[in-house]
């Protein structure tokens, strides 16, 4: 049997969403099918229009009961080490982060995103258990 997120995206920001995320944003819930493996949670942030002077922040929490929320520790294909810094993007394309301490996994996530000028994105979290 196959192990895997039912449904196998999250949706943290839909298509087409614009403006600034609000800060009582409940996340959403990730829920592994499944009773053996390595938990694995990954997230995408796709810029998908960027306007004049475009900019955008963004960063990942998580939450055990949707009332207190930390920053999530991630790492990129790129990044050898982890880190909670707010990212920025200034143009159309896909950021992957993955969750950097597998250990360390909450029920809820959510992005959360500031400062944007002319961005148009979506957000959305993958799990699966490896």
């Amino acid at each position: 049997m196959a192990n895997y997120l039912s449904p196998a995206a999250q949706i943290m920001a839909a298509t087409g969403t614009t403006g600034n995320s609000a800060a009582t944003d409940g996340g959403v819930e990730i829920r592994l099918v499944g009773d053996a493996g390595f938990p694995q949670i990954a997230f995408q942030f796709v810029v998908e229009v960027a306007g004049a002077t475009p900019t955008v922040t963004f960063k990942y929490q998580g939450s055990l009961d949707r009332l207190t929320w930390s920053d999530v520790a991630y790492t990129t294909p790129a990044l050898a080490a982890s880190s909670q810094a707010t990212q920025a993007v200034v143009a159309t394309g896909t950021t992957v982060n993955f969750l950097a301490d597998a250990r360390l996994i909450y029920r809820y996530y959510r992005c959360v995103t500031t400062a944007n000028t002319n961005i148009t994105y979506r957000a959305e979290a993958y799990a699966w258990l490896f």
